[in-house]
């Protein structure tokens, strides 16, 4: 059972011929494998150069290649299938039809160029592609085989056996798709990569030799009797020439396809290049404008030398700090802006950490001392870097104007000292507090028992002197007790007693103190309390009755005989309004200035009798700062003064919002 020359049927051939037994030319055979193996590695580099190019999205060129290898495989197995018949021999004679041999390329490149584009299929399954490759391919070896073996002309029927067609078939399709997973993958791994693709080439031609040797097995000729026309055959060596120049003609075209493919390669990569370079250069340009931009508006200036010491940049701060511009500066030495260095002593530093890269100031930074344009001294905060650039060494300073932070570290050492000699005034008053009260309780009690005349009368003159005594006493021991209530103020350690208090009564006490002393000088003491005032006010009332006090005392003491106190309270939004406004003396602003500062005592003719310690109104100050209150003083010399006391209805919440405020 065979089939038949075209594989219309299967068939028993009648009689009892005996077959041809045809024969082969090694050298022939040798040259058809050799072509076979040279086309299958200039189709599986065509494919690597089409898929990585497919992977970078260029599609034409990747066609390109895919064209280049169908014709390179294709042509391969056309040639490869002639020489192959060159080698083979019967001896009856065999020629060629010519239209045949040429169409039986055809199925040969369709076959590669769709196997080719199906394996390059990137976004599919891996194993799908190959098989669906190698059956295309062993199906384009055999359909050329089988075509190329029906050009044949002789005296002779071909007959063809199953088992051997099968064969050759599988032996296609298996080698095939070795051949292409050998290079697929390859793909994956930079190893060995020459030595698999020259094992893929290889078993890609063994593909085709060995479907085209074994198809030759499965050949079976018959001879007959030729009858018939024998136009349009080729015999041997025209069939030579024909496939020589086919195979030219198939290597022109590959040349031309690989040729078209790298040129819209390098277009495409010359585009990109230039694209890459376009942004690069706009990156390049955004960096500088950066940089240029933080080098232009930094509060330190920067300033960039050479190894001479010669200003090569100098950043618009530069002009800020020094007051030179970058015009006047770059190009100039920069002693220009130390203060006491020469050149020459800016060289040899700069000389003496390169010899010994021993650093002073480079990559360390520095307290320096600088010179403005006018000349003014500037105290600077001074960093230094080195760098390279190519052959050259420039010197990168950066400079901080530190005349606020001197000036602040000037104002905390004053401070300090204050403060030291503050707690030294406290100690002292603290301790002649009590060496002085201990005599002064003495001399007051004495005094006061002498001017009672308690142990019996004594002359006028000696009770008008124990009146001295007791009244001066009282002076020196209120002179002491305020210093030592200013000291705590000043010192800030006294805490606040927080408490619920009725201000009216609070008002009330107050006046009531000071009643017998306005009465000797029948001054009439008002007390004014709106209805809308709250029933009770958070706040320290020790100090605030100490506020009180203070001012109704002054009030009544500086107010002539005849003369009017006034006392009014009211509310505010979130805080109380009191007024102590009286009719006396009053003061100007120069002297309300005085009053409010320790031991200041405004001095005219009705003061002049008036004792007081000029301690009273600093005093308030401080207590009604301590209660988050404010102090207000107006008056008119000859007139009367009024002074308004504000404080919050509730000091504990005014804490406590101060407190969420600072976190």
């Amino acid at each position: 059972m065979y089939f038949d020359t075209y594989f219309t049927g299967i068939v028993d051939f009648p009689g009892n011929s005996i077959p041809l037994i045809g024969a082969f030319r090694l050298d022939l055979v040798a040259l058809s494998v050799a072509i076979a193996i040279f086309g299958g590695w200039a189709g599986m580099m065509c494919l690597t150069r089409a898929e990585k190019l497919a992977a970078a999205n260029d599609v034409g060129s990747g066609t390109l290649w895919k064209v280049a290898g169908a014709l390179a495989f294709g042509g391969a197995i056309w040639g490869m299938h002639f020489i192959g018949m060159l080698a083979f021999s019967l001896p009856c004679g065999i020629s060629y039809d010519f239209l045949t041999t040429s169409i039986s390329i055809v199925p040969a490149i369709l076959a590669s160029l769709t196997a080719l584009s199906v394996v390059s299929q990137q976004q599919y399954n891996l194993q799908l592609r190959l098989m669906i490759g190698a059956v295309l391919m062993g199906a384009g070896i055999g359909t050329m085989h089988y075509v190329g073996m029906a050009a044949m002309r002789m005296p002779a029927i071909l007959f063809y056996d199953p088992r051997y067609v099968a064969l050759s078939v599988i032996a296609a399709i298996v080698l095939s798709y070795i051949s292409l997973a050998v290079v697929e993958y390859g793909q994956r791994q930079t190893s060995y990569r020459r030595f698999r693709q020259i094992t893929a080439a290889t078993t890609l031609g063994l593909a085709v030799a060995s479907m085209h040797y074994i198809a030759m097995q499965a050949a079976i000729f018959y001879p007959i009797i030729e009858a018939g026309s024998q136009t349009g055959r080729l015999d041997d060596v025209i069939l030579a020439i024909f496939v020589g120049l086919g195979t030219l003609v198939l290597a022109g075209g590959v040349a031309t396809a690989a040729f078209a493919a790298r040129l819209k390669e390098s277009i495409r990569n010359l585009a990109n290049e230039a694209r890459q370079r376009s942004a690069a250069e706009r990156e390049a340009r955004a960096d500088q404008a950066r940089l240029q931009a933080i080098f232009d508006t930094t509060i330190e200036a920067i300033i960039v030398i050479d190894k001479l010491g010669v200003i090569r940049q100098w950043s618009k701060s530069g002009h800020r700090i020094f007051g030179y511009t970058a015009q006047e500066a770059v190009g100039q030495n920069i002693a220009m802006i130390t203060n006491g260095i020469s050149v020459a002593a800016h060289r040899n530093f700069i000389k003496r950490f390169e010899e010994t890269r021993e650093a002073r100031v480079i990559g360390i930074g520095r307290e320096v001392v600088g010179r403005h344009k006018d000349g003014t001294v500037i105290p600077l905060d001074l960093s230094v870097g080195e760098t390279r650039i190519d052959d050259e060494v420039l010197y990168t300073g950066i400079l901080r104007d530190i005349s606020k932070r001197k000036e602040i570290e000037r104002e905390l050492r004053k401070a300090t000292r204050i403060k030291e000699a503050n707690e030294m005034k406290a100690n002292f008053l603290a301790h002649m507090s009590h060496e002085m009260r201990t005599p002064l309780n003495a001399i007051l009690g004495f005094s006061d028992i002498m001017r009672a005349q308690a142990f019996g009368p004594i002359s006028k003159t000696y009770v008008g002197y124990s009146e001295d005594i007791f009244s001066s006493g009282n002076h020196l021991l209120s002179l002491v007790n305020g210093l030592l209530e200013l000291s705590k103020v000043e010192q800030n350690i006294q805490d606040l007693e927080l408490t619920d208090i009725i201000l009216q009564t609070l008002i009330s006490d107050a006046a009531n103190m000071v009643q017998k002393h306005a009465e000797k000088k029948n001054l009439t003491v008002s007390v004014l309390v709106d209805s809308d005032l709250p029933e009770t006010v958070n706040t320290d009332r020790g100090k605030l009755y100490q506020v009180l006090i203070n001012l109704i005392s002054n009030a009544v003491q500086y107010t002539p005989a005849q003369g009017r106190v006034t006392i009014r309270a009211w509310p505010g939004n979130r805080n109380v309004n009191i007024v102590i406004e009286d009719t006396g003396i009053g003061m100007t602003e120069e002297e309300i200035d005085l009053a409010v500062k320790p031991f200041g005592q405004v001095k005219n003719a009705f003061t002049s009798d008036l004792s007081g310690t000029g301690l009273g109104l600093p005093i308030v100050h401080a207590f009604v700062e301590q209660i988050r209150g404010e102090l207000k003083i107006t008056s008119r010399k000859g007139e009367g003064t009024k002074v308004k006391v504000i404080v919050p209805i509730s000091l504990e919440k005014e804490l406590i919002k101060e407190q969420t405020a600072t976190g």
